[in-house]
């Protein structure tokens, strides 16, 4: 079954070169699928979006495989790990018992964000694309509201807690760089004035 799942990551470079032959408008965009297999430990990120496909068909056709927004959202840093249906023991972590395929995006605590099920058996890739956006900016708003308290706490001159929290999303600033660098250009600002004094 492994040798099967690595033959289709393998031709997911065929796929891209016949999804171009077929007329597809623009660029194609491949998503940068990782096949995670049984006992193999998904690789630790801010967000992971996980695709569970019914079948080595269902994984070949998908138009998760060509989503724009889906690879934009993986240069955020956001994972995207496809489980295999032989994989039990991730399905029920994900809490995956239904119809196959399924979408589950997870943060980095491994809490559930959502979850896309199929329609008629498939993913819609709209639906799948929406659920990811949909909880960045969410996320993105959380980062601006702890910037803002950043700041407040620099201005009351709780130095400590300012700096601790610039930190936080300086930490977050492969999802989120311009927040990133908002952050690191606060913290040199109290560096500055604490070297200063």
């Amino acid at each position: 079954m492994r040798v099967v799942w690595v033959r289709l990551a393998s031709i997911i470079v065929l796929l891209v070169a016949s999804a171009a032959a077929s007329g597809l408008d623009g660029p194609v965009s491949f998503v940068p699928w990782k096949v995670i297999g049984p006992g193999e430990s998904p690789m630790k990120a801010p967000m992971t979006l996980f695709w569970v496909p019914s079948s080595r068909a269902d994984f070949k056709h998908s138009e998760l495989l060509f989503s724009r927004a889906l690879t934009s959202y993986a240069s955020q840093c956001v994972a995207m790990h496809v489980i295999r249906t032989d994989d039990t023991a991730m399905l029920a972590k994900l809490g995956v018992g239904g119809a196959l395929p399924v979408a589950v995006l997870i943060d980095g605590d491994g809490k559930q964000l959502g979850k896309v099920d199929n329609d008629r058996g498939a993913l819609d890739v709209g639906a799948v694309e929406r659920l990811v956006r949909d909880q960045l900016r969410a996320q993105e708003a959380m980062v601006d509201a702890r910037l803002e308290d950043a700041r407040r706490k620099a201005a009351a001159g709780d130095r400590d807690t300012a700096v601790a929290t610039y930190k936080a999303v300086w930490d977050l600033r492969c999802t989120f760089p311009r927040k990133g660098r908002e952050a690191e250009r606060e913290l040199k600002k109290l560096e500055s004035l604490a070297a200063n004094r």
